[in-house]
């Protein structure tokens, strides 16, 4: 996964990740360790920046949230920089979560749920109302509801957009009609991740490419997507600071031939 990124030319990866699931290999403990180091050894081999969201799930319990939570919090700043929340909206809303957003919010990581996608805009309000989150995987489904977008561009909350898996799961029925361009118009900060490559067969480049090609954003719309990605990322601030100024150096040309045709 590493590689790839580094491939497509990424700094940083932070997957979601429940270390419950792979008990064969040891404890949540031991197999969170072996994660984050191997994500580290080969970080530092393709210079890409690695960490972890823990993903409590939709279909678990309250109180199995509460452990992986319990188990975040205690590797904060080791690794694990966010919780967050995948499964199919629909089995258990954000307010059963609430516990364990606590408990994630108190050791200072960053609250990242999914909504908005399988489910509509009220799954968006729930996460950020209830789960305090500041960034949301999917959330598109918020361009239904004129009054939320303000109220998530008030509260500075960015969404994770993923172009070609909201396609195949029919969240939207052709590209050409994602609502990405009006989340954008009316403020909100997007980045663009490629969900789940492996199930998806889409790359970071190729969200990039259907964002220009088919939905037509342009090379300084792309630019600010890309600083949005990295910017609410959970980064360390040297990485952010020098991608930031790569992405500065590949519009600068642009700009300056706007400033002279201008």
């Amino acid at each position: 996964m590493v590689a790839d990124v580094a491939a497509d030319g990424g700094v940083w990866v932070q997957p979601h990740f429940d270390p419950r699931s792979y008990a064969h290999f040891g404890a949540p403990e031991e197999v969170l360790d072996l994660v984050i180091d191997a994500g580290r050894q080969a970080g530092a081999v393709h210079g890409v920046g690695f960490g972890l969201t823990l993903a409590v799930s939709r279909h678990g319990s309250p109180e199995d949230a509460v452990h992986l939570a319990r188990l975040a919090a205690r590797n904060a700043g080791r690794g694990v920089h966010a919780l967050g929340l995948t499964g199919h909206e629909q089995a258990r809303g954000a307010e059963d979560f609430v516990e364990a957003f606590i408990i994630a919010r108190a050791a200072g990581l960053t609250c990242a749920p999914h909504a908005g996608e399988l489910s509509g805009p009220e799954s968006v309000r729930a996460a950020v109302v209830h789960l305090g989150a500041t960034r949301i995987a999917h959330g598109i489904r918020a361009a239904e509801d004129p009054a939320l977008l303000e109220f998530l561009v008030e509260r500075c909350v960015s969404l994770d957009v993923c172009l070609t898996s909201n396609r195949i799961l029919g969240v939207v029925p052709d590209l050409s009609q994602h609502p990405l361009p009006r989340l954008l118009d009316a403020g909100l900060r997007c980045s663009l991740g490629t969900d789940d490559p492996l199930m998806f067969g889409a790359s970071l480049t190729d969200e990039y490419e259907i964002a220009r090609a088919t939905l037509g954003l342009t090379d300084p719309q792309l630019a600010a997507i890309a600083r949005t990605s990295i910017e609410t990322s959970d980064a360390p601030a040297e990485l952010i600071a020098a991608a930031v100024a790569r992405i500065g150096e590949w519009t600068a040309p642009d700009e300056r031939s706007e400033t002279v045709a201008g």
